[in-house]
């Protein structure tokens, strides 16, 4: 599987809310959700985002993505003063004047006018699995991509879809959302620091990382990673260090811990299982490394999370 699908996945699985955000100038949304992952797509007019150390302007067809839940605001003007609050779990508040709200087959419209000059879609991960958060915790807090950078058919079915609710649309604004995603994370180009994503951007790095990921039960060592792949041992040790930031060992400890993390709050297996799911040989070995990495005991971490 891919590894960027994947991540994704690990985000869609707890829950994806879309908002079509419809205003007519004066409007300012304060957005205090703290959720891990947004992107707005404007769709009509304009929109600043401004956060205490930048203001930028979104136009028609820009793409931002806003990761880790920090608290920003978007106007049509960056110096007013927020007129709606959106919250933990998409709840919409006004502030100092009413909106108009209509659900329509899954998508929610909301706003001061039903058709304002300014249109943007809001879909909000509204939380995430760890596999998930081994996505988010890549990004910056916030991503802002130039027009033009993501596919304008892509945005223009998004539109389409947003204008003519047809049955089923939701899955599909939903899945349109991941392509917009992962179109922005490529169109941002690399990373200001090291990371799994960072590592996908060279061949060989990323040959690693996928045998890793698919395959994370197999005791991988650099000699045993450099052999599936053809490659020298001391070459892949270092490329993979300069661009992943730790070595292929540390990275598969703990990789197998966010997948053994997902896998005690999301099934009931027992421990044994998961740890030769893993790659250990016993659940004592396996809850050894879970502790070290997590601080807390597998069992103790299913039951803080039920």
């Amino acid at each position: 599987m891919d590894p960027l699908f994947r991540m994704l996945s690990g985000l869609r699985a707890q829950g994806l809310f879309s908002l079509r955000l419809s205003m007519s100038a004066p409007w300012s949304v304060d957005i205090d959700d703290g959720a891990p992952l947004t992107v707005i797509a404007v769709d009509r007019g304009s929109a600043w985002l401004v956060r205490p150390e930048e203001e930028v302007l979104l136009t028609a067809g820009q793409v931002a993505l806003v990761a880790h839940g920090p608290r920003y605001v978007v106007a049509d003007e960056p110096d007013r003063a927020p007129t709606v609050r959106i919250v933990e779990g998409g709840r919409c508040i006004a502030l100092h004047e009413s909106m108009q709200s209509a659900v329509h087959r899954g998508l929610l419209t909301w706003g001061n006018h039903s058709d304002g000059a300014d249109q943007l879609l809001v879909g909000t991960y509204a939380s995430a699995s760890q596999v998930g958060r081994h996505l988010t915790e890549q990004l910056p807090d916030f991503t802002v991509l130039p027009p033009g950078s993501v596919d304008e058919t892509t945005l223009a079915l998004l539109r389409q879809e947003l204008a003519d609710a047809k049955p089923g649309h939701s899955f599909v604004i939903d899945r349109l959302l991941d392509v917009v995603v992962a179109s922005a994370i490529r169109a941002a180009g690399p990373l200001a620091g090291p990371g799994w994503l960072s590592g996908t951007l060279d061949p060989t790095v990323a040959g690693a990382l996928d045998l890793i990921h698919e395959s994370p039960e197999k005791p991988w060592t650099v000699t045993a990673l450099a052999a599936a792949l053809h490659v020298s041992r001391s070459g892949l040790a270092a490329k993979f260090r300069d661009s992943v930031g730790e070595t292929p060992a540390r990275y598969l400890t703990r990789w197998r811990m966010t997948l053994a993390a997902d896998a005690l709050v999301g099934s009931d297996d027992g421990l044994e299982t998961i740890a030769r799911r893993i790659g250990y040989g016993s659940a004592f070995s396996f809850s050894n490394a879970f502790k070290t990495m997590h601080g807390t005991s597998p069992s103790h971490y299913r039951r803080e999370r039920q």
